[in-house]
C-alpha cells in the first residue's frame, strides 16, 4: 500500500457481504469447558453450507463471533460450526480469519473427504472473428502493448499504470509515478494506439490510476492519494479505547482514576477522484469517500460515474455532486460498463479469491460469469502439492458488448481469455504463442489491466 504496487485499501478490509444473507447474532457466548470452538478474527467470514467457496452462502459472522464446532474437512482445511440459531454451516480455517480452542481432536471427519480436481488440459482454443485493439500492461508500472483482438500486431507502446482506450480507440490513456521524498508523485499521459506522440495532460499528482476516459473523449477522470496518512502515526495517547486496528497499545493509571492508552495507528491514505480536461489539463476534484478507486464513467449517461468506495460501489451525480451506493457489495473491485451502457462487470473478491460477476447498470440482476472449482496446476502436480483455486479478474468489454476478455491463472501462469457476454464458450483470446516471453502478473489492487476498443 506504501509502493508501486500496494495502493490499494481494499487490500485492508478482506471482507465478504452477502446481499439477503443472514447476519448471526454478534458475541454469542463463550464455552465454558473444553467443547472445541471457534472465534471470528476479521470484520466478517461467510458461513457456507458445504466446505469450500463453491458452496452457497447460508449466514454471516462478525468479528468476536464465538460458535461451537462440530466437524471438520482435512482436506480443505474447513470447519464445521453450530451457528446460534442450531443451524450449521461451513467456515474457512485460515488461521488469519479464525482461531480455534478445545479439544479438536475429538471432532469427527464430516463432508466429503476429497476434493474434486478438475483434470488438467490444454486451453479451448481462440475464438474466430474477434475485432478491435486491446492494450494490456504485464504488470501494474510495467510495459504496456498494444495488439489486434486476433493477435495480430502486437507492438510495444510504453509504460506506465491502468492503460486505457479512448472512445475512439486512437489513444490510450496511462498513468506513471516517481517515488521521491514527497511520496510518489505522478503524471496523466496519453499516446497515439500506434505508439506516436505520447505526452503529458496533468503532473504531479500523488499516486494517479485507473484513468478513464468520458463518453465524448474530452476528459478523463482518475483516482489518486488525496488526504489520510501516507505513515503510521505512533505516541498517540487519550483515555478512550485504542480503535481496533491500532498496535503497540501500553496503558497507564491515571490519578484519580481511569487509565490511559497510548498506541500506533497503521498508514491510512485516502483516495480522491479527479476530472481532467485533456486538451487544457484543467481539472476539477469530486465528491468521493475516504477511500475511492477505478472510476467507471457510464458511456449512455454522461453525468454518471461508478467507483470502488469504502463499501461497495458507488454512484456518482456530476451534475448534482451527490454520492450513493449502488450495489451494497463490499466484494465489487473495478467496475466496467459494457459499451452501451446497460451492464457492469466486475471484480468480485470471492472470499479468497478472484471471479468475475456481471449486473446491470442500477446494480440488480447480478449473476456469476466464472467458477472456479479445486485444481491442480503445473508445477503444483509434479510436486504432489495440495490443490488451489484458480483466479479471474480484470474484465474489458469488447466493442459491441458480445464478448469479455479477462485475466485468469486456471493454467498456472496469468493468461488473457475471453468468454461470451454470458460467461460462456471461455478460452484463450489469442493463438498459442503471440505473447511468448511476456509474463503478466495481476496484484488484486484494482489494476485496469486490459482495455479493449
Amino acid at each position: 500500500m506504501r509502493n508501486l504496487i500496494t495502493w490499494q485499501l481494499s487490500a485492508v478490509i478482506v471482507l465478504v457481504l452477502l446481499i439477503g444473507g443472514v447476519a448471526l447474532a454478534p458475541g454469542a457466548a463463550a464455552q465454558s469447558d473444553n467443547t472445541p470452538r471457534l472465534m471470528v478474527m476479521i470484520e466478517a467470514l461467510n458461513v457456507r453450507n458445504g466446505p469450500g467457496t463453491s458452496y452457497p452462502v447460508v449466514g454471516l459472522l462478525v468479528e468476536g463471533d464465538e460458535v461451537r464446532l462440530v466437524g471438520r474437512h482435512s482436506v480443505s482445511g474447513w470447519w464445521q460450526v453450530k451457528l446460534p440459531d442450531s443451524r450449521t454451516g461451513w467456515v474457512s480455517g485460515v488461521p488469519t480469519y479464525v482461531q480455534v480452542h478445545g479439544d479438536i481432536a475429538s471432532l469427527p471427519e464430516t463432508g466429503e473427504t476429497t476434493i474434486s480436481i478438475a483434470p488438467l488440459a490444454d486451453p479451448p482454443q481462440t475464438q474466430p472473428g474477434l475485432t478491435g485493439t486491446i492494450v494490456f500492461q504485464t504488470v501494474s508500472g510495467g510495459p504496456i502493448y498494444a495488439v489486434n483482438a486476433d493477435g495480430s500486431n502486437l507492438r510495444y507502446l510504453t509504460t506506465g499504470i491502468d492503460p486505457t482506450l479512448s472512445p475512439d480507440g486512437q489513444w490510450v490513456a496511462f498513468t506513471r509515478w516517481e517515488t521521491n521524498q514527497n511520496g510518489a508523485l505522478g503524471n496523466l499521459w496519453v499516446i497515439n494506439v500506434d505508439g506516436s506522440s505520447e505526452r503529458v495532460i496533468m503532473d504531479n499528482v500523488l499516486q494517479p490510476k485507473s484513468p478513464v476516459w468520458s463518453p465524448d473523449g474530452t476528459q478523463i477522470a482518475i483516482n489518486m492519494q488525496h488526504g489520510g496518512w501516507i505513515e503510521p502515526r505512533e505516541n498517540i495517547c487519550s483515555t478512550s479505547k485504542p480503535p481496533k486496528e491500532a498496535y503497540d497499545i501500553t496503558s497507564s493509571p491515571i490519578k484519580g482514576g481511569g487509565r490511559l492508552f497510548c498506541y500506533t495507528l497503521p498508514a491510512d491514505p485516502y483516495w480522491g477522484l479527479r476530472v481532467v480536461d485533456v486538451t487544457t489539463g484543467a481539472f476539477e476534484d469530486l465528491p468521493r469517500d475516504d477511500h475511492s478507486f477505478s472510476p467507471a464513467w457510464d458511456p449512455a449517461n454522461d453525468w454518471r460515474i461508478v467507483y470502488d468506495g469504502d463499501l461497495s460501489l458507488i454512484n456518482l451525480d456530476l451534475n448534482l455532486g451527490t454520492t450513493w451506493p449502488l450495489t451494497g457489495d463490499v466484494g465489487d473491485h473495478s467496475p466496467a460498463f459494457s459499451p452501451d451502457g446497460s451492464k457492469i462487470a466486475v471484480s468480485y473478491r470471492q472470499h479468497d479469491h478472484w471471479e468475475i460477476h456481471v449486473l446491470n447498470a442500477d446494480g440488480s440482476g447480478r449473476v456469476r460469469l466464472t467458477e472456479t472449482p479445486w485444481r491442480v496446476i503445473g508445477d503444483q502436480r509434479l510436486k504432489g502439492e495440495e490443490p488451489r483455486l484458480w483466479n479471474n479478474a480484470a474484465p474489458a468489454w469488447s466493442p459491441d458488448g458480445s464478448h469479455l476478455a479477462f485475466l485468469t491463472d486456471r493454467t498456472g501462469r496469468w493468461e488473457i481469455w475471453v468468454m461470451n457476454a454470458d460467461g460462456s464458450n471461455q478460452g484463450a483470446l489469442f493463438p498459442a504463442g503471440t505473447l511468448d516471453g511476456l509474463t503478466l502478473q495481476y496484484d488484486g489492487m484494482d489494476e485496469r489491466a486490459l482495455s479493449w476498443r
